[in-house]
């Protein structure tokens, strides 16, 4: 009887043990992920996106304004150098088109041109945000790291993020003393209508062809002057393909 007690009482302490050891070692059950919460554009469309769009303009300052800006937070800092650092004044409303609904990669929006109080037409994306329209600022003011112009001007080595259209290069368009492994696009800027031949290597070369076949292509590139060879004279150089558009 005590041998069969003793022999009860060890297997129960072992199931006991058995049990305690898999609920020390057993994964706790992850907590599914929860999908954010992501609405739906009011349709049509056009009006909300439309007041979205005024609310921008009508912002007083740059604070102001930040907040009718799509991902503003990260958008912010660009738009502190490009009005306060460089003094860039802030666009202006004389009257704007009707709005024409848009999705691109699947996200909805609402185009418009902007007539200013003085100057050229310019488009405008106003973006559903999955809670509310915003303005892409990053396509409305074609923003880069440097002025265009002074890009131009100075020819800085130093790599330079901008705003440009790409495509490819015609036959009479080619630089010479490429670069074997080199390729010839053209690119432009949204303000100026000279365009400029810049080279890319293999590499880049591979990844912004199938943007730009056929056709003018926005794209947001970090470009850089460097010299042809030993000595040569600086040509501007597609160092990476930042981004297909022009926010991201």
């Amino acid at each position: 009887m005590i041998t069969g007690a003793l022999i009860l009482t060890a297997l129960a302490l072992a199931l006991v043990f058995m049990i305690g050891e898999g609920l020390i070692h057993r994964k706790p059950k992850a907590n599914p992920e929860i999908p954010a919460h992501i609405d739906l554009p009011p349709s049509p469309m056009e009006p909300a996106a439309l007041a979205a769009l005024e609310k921008f303009f009508e912002a007083p300052d740059l604070a102001s304004k930040a907040a009718f800006v799509r991902d503003g937070e990260r958008v912010r800092p660009m738009m502190e150098d490009y009005h306060n650092q460089r003094g860039h004044a802030f666009p202006t409303l004389g009257r704007v088109s009707p709005g024409r609904a848009a999705s691109f990669d699947e996200v909805p929006m609402v185009l418009f041109e902007v007539e200013p109080f003085s100057g050229p037409r310019y488009p405008v994306a106003v973006v559903w945000d999955g809670h509310r329209f915003a303005v892409d600022w990053e396509s409305l003011t074609a923003y880069g790291t440097i002025d265009w112009s002074e890009f131009l001007e100075m020819k800085p080595a130093a790599p330079q993020t901008l705003r440009v259209y790409a495509q490819d290069a015609s036959e009479t368009q080619q630089l010479p003393g490429t670069p074997d492994g080199f390729t010839c696009f053209r690119i432009e800027h949204r303000d100026d209508p000279q365009p400029l031949v810049a080279i890319a290597s293999e590499e880049v070369a591979a990844m912004l062809k199938p943007l730009v076949e056929n056709q003018r292509a926005p794209v947001t590139l970090e470009i850089a002057w460097k010299p042809i060879g030993p000595g040569g004279v600086p040509v501007p150089q597609i160092l990476r393909l930042v981004g297909p558009k022009w926010s991201h």
